[in-house]
């Protein structure tokens, strides 16, 4: 073998040698860390064992307004080396009152989560530096108990971390509150948004998780959460959900209750449907090009000229009289355009006759009766 090869075979070896280590280090630290868990610890942090410097540090982070929790959690992770673990996990899954308070204070417990949360985000945050299953295990604990989004989430974002599959499960019971198993978290609109958010990204849309959270999303909740998970679809994904959402924001918009979160939902549907549409999708949405607001005309229009396959009758005379009738020259455009998809005699008969539609249309006319006539040949 020459000089190279030796020196390319040696290269690789060493290489191979410091993966394994890498890799028995990890597994090594990941056990000794597991094993150092001291359980009694974390179900009650008032255990915990320390020197007088640790000590001082520790009860601050549950004083009613812990000063600098920060800086305390580093000097007691740098400190305290194994014992770091089972102190994050400890003060992470406290929910008891505050420490060593005075007699004067009055502080609730509403008050306490409070400014307790900058402490528990700088814990879930350490945690992560933690792929360990006991870590995932404490965080499952950890999310059985907790209500606040931004708890819950960065809980959720270090669980998948370390198990993804478990991670899943538990986004989907705080997506979707209906089932029993649902999480407290779930009775946040920003939790079950960001563990849609979640969702999505890691199933997929059309996974079974993805779509049961997408069916409370879309068809039960409303407002800023519906629009939310309109946003996080790309067109032509759930084009079902989408129709049968459709549907049922055409019919609050026959009924005059449709509000504006409503609206901007029903555009947003609108602009994401593609493929083929049944007969009731198609009228609802000439519905709307007929008698919705602009940009409920316009997206409709849109949606049935560029997106839709479809066949069924439409009313072309209640089309041709908006296009006609309407102020706005966008819209009017708009709907001339469509019209001219559907019959081009109707725009020559409601565009003035020195307009470019005019002469558009009639060329149009001119093409389609050729085409008969060749066919007929």
């Amino acid at each position: 073998m020459s000089r190279d090869g030796l020196r390319a075979a040696s290269c690789e070896l060493r290489v191979r040698s410091v993966a394994r280590l890498v890799v028995a280090l990890t597994f090594g630290l990941s056990a000794l860390s597991a094993a150092n868990v001291d359980q009694a610890v974390i179900d009650n942090p008032r255990e915990a064992n320390l020197e007088r410097a640790s000590t001082i540090r520790w009860e601050s982070l549950f004083k009613p307004n812990p000063p600098w929790p920060g800086r305390q959690l580093a000097y007691l992770e740098n400190r305290e080396g194994e014992r770091a673990l089972t102190l994050l996990l400890a003060r992470l899954l406290y929910r008891g009152e505050p420490w060593r308070r005075r007699a004067t204070d009055v502080v609730n417990d509403q008050r306490w989560r409070r400014d307790s949360l900058e402490t528990r985000l700088m814990v879930l945050r350490s945690l992560r530096n933690y792929r360990d299953g006991v870590v995932a295990d404490n965080l499952c604990r950890f999310l059985a108990v907790e209500e606040h989004p931004l708890l819950v989430m960065s809980a959720l974002t270090g669980l998948a971390l370390i198990d993804l599959p478990t991670a899943q499960t538990w986004a989907l019971r705080l997506a979707d509150p209906r089932p029993a198993t649902h999480l407290p978290g779930s009775a946040s609109a920003q939790a079950r948004q960001g563990a849609l958010a979640f969702l999505v990204q890691t199933r997929g849309v059309e996974s079974a998780q993805t779509r049961q959270a997408l069916d409370w999303a879309l068809l039960r909740a409303g407002g800023s959460e519906r629009n939310h998970a309109l946003g996080l679809l790309a067109p032509g994904t759930a084009n079902d959900l989408l129709a049968t959402l459709v549907l049922k924001l055409c019919a609050e918009h026959r009924n005059g209750v449709l509000d504006d979160e409503g609206k901007r939902g029903l555009v947003l549907a609108v602009t994401r449907l593609t493929g083929s549409a049944e007969r009731d999708l198609v009228v609802a949405l000439m519905g709307l090009t007929v008698r919705g607001e602009r940009s409920l005309a316009m997206a409709a229009s849109t949606a049935l000229v560029t997106n839709l396959q479809w066949d069924a009758a439409v009313a072309i005379n209640d089309l041709a009289s908006r296009a006609r009738d309407a102020s706005d020259p966008v819209l009017r455009n708009a709907l001339l355009a469509f019209l001219m998809r559907l019959y081009p005699q109707a725009v020559m008969e409601v565009a003035p006759v020195t307009s470019p539609w005019a002469t558009l249309a009639e060329h149009q006319a001119r093409l389609q009766a050729w085409q008969e006539q060749r066919a007929k040949r």
